[in-house]
């Protein structure tokens, strides 16, 4: 125990300091290419930060621990949403642009929609085991191709139809290139640190529950995913202390869509995954809800906005989830 807390100590730092080096050379890159920080967020960021779900969530497919990899993702979503986004919300009201609604918004709740689709086998009498099979982790490949397509088409138009009065400044930028190899050095550290600082605390932290007896599904929910959402949970509270809240939105957002298409597709085309259970049934229609949940608070009043009241019912949601899941356990 005494180990596990002290490598709990140590990831934790490195994913706080991680966090930070991410955020500032991410910034910096998107200056020199003047890459907006919704997109930087939704892409860059997201990645990094879902790395220790795509690890973990490998590694569990391999062992054929499917409740860790189901269970990681789809607890990993539903703390981003509720918890992060609530807290970020009840920090500072969250704005969104009427484009981060309409597109990525709804691509989160399409990409929740599909699994939860290609989670009910039996209900839809397509099978007797519900489960994710190859074809369909090739089908959320290709949706998060698809996803990313759209969002760099957008970045890629934006040069194309420049002016040269615009693409003389943009050269002119381009004396802080020697700034660039630092700063993407910085970013590949930052992912390094909290790849490195969330492995060891969802280790020390399952290492310690694993003594408990408890089941690994529980553990994965409940443990395992908020381990793996610290570097969503310190990207985007620095990013919004430091007066970045596009990054900390798209970031968040971004997380949800690649834990979906991108961990989940590349897992259950390694591994084609069984669900071990039935209640993770109920944790993807969760996951489904509060994704519809958060398009209706983006869009209240006409306001494309999540205030601290929204947010507030987003903790308070994830904490009667909380409690649903040990219930249940």
């Amino acid at each position: 125990m005494i180990w596990d807390i002290i490598f709990l100590a140590i990831g934790i730092f490195l994913v706080i300091k991680g966090a930070d080096l991410f955020v500032d050379s991410g910034s910096e890159i998107g200056k020199v290419f003047r890459i907006s920080e919704m997109l930087l967020g939704l892409t860059l960021v997201a990645f990094g930060t879902s790395l220790p779900e795509l690890i973990i969530s490998l590694n569990a497919a391999q062992n054929e621990s499917n409740g860790i990899t189901l269970g990681n993702i789809l607890g990993s979503n539903m703390f981003n949403v509720c918890m992060i986004l609530g807290i970020v919300a009840i920090i500072k009201p969250i704005s969104f642009s009427k484009n981060t609604v309409r597109k990525d918004m709804y691509m989160n709740f399409l990409s929740a929609a599909v699994l939860f689709i290609m989670v009910i086998d039996v209900a839809l009498n397509n099978g007797n085991t519900n489960m994710i099979s190859r074809s369909e982790g090739i089908i959320l490949i290709i949706l998060f191709m698809v996803f990313m397509y759209y969002n760099l088409y957008d970045f890629e138009g934006y040069f194309k139809n420049r002016k040269k009065s615009e693409e003389t400044e943009f050269r002119l930028k381009l004396k802080d290139m020697d700034k660039l190899g630092k700063n993407i050095l910085l970013m590949i550290l930052g992912i390094a640190m909290l790849f490195f600082g969330g492995d060891m605390v969802v280790d020390s932290v399952t290492d310690a529950s694993s003594r408990l007896n408890i089941s690994e599904t529980f553990i994965a929910i409940l443990i395992v995913s908020v381990g793996t959402s610290l570097p969503e949970i310190v990207t985007s509270i620095t990013a919004i202390k430091k007066g970045k809240q596009d990054i900390a939105v798209g970031n968040i957002i971004g997380s949800n869509i690649f834990n979906i298409l991108l961990v989940l597709g590349l897992s259950s085309i390694i591994f084609p995954m069984a669900l071990p259970n039935q209640t993770l049934i109920v944790d993807t229609f969760m996951v489904l809800a509060t994704s519809c949940i958060l398009i209706l608070f983006a869009k209240n009043h006409g306001k494309y906005e999540v205030g601290r009241l929204e947010g507030a019912l987003l903790v308070a949601l994830y904490a009667l989830y909380t409690v649903f899941v040990i219930f249940r356990k």
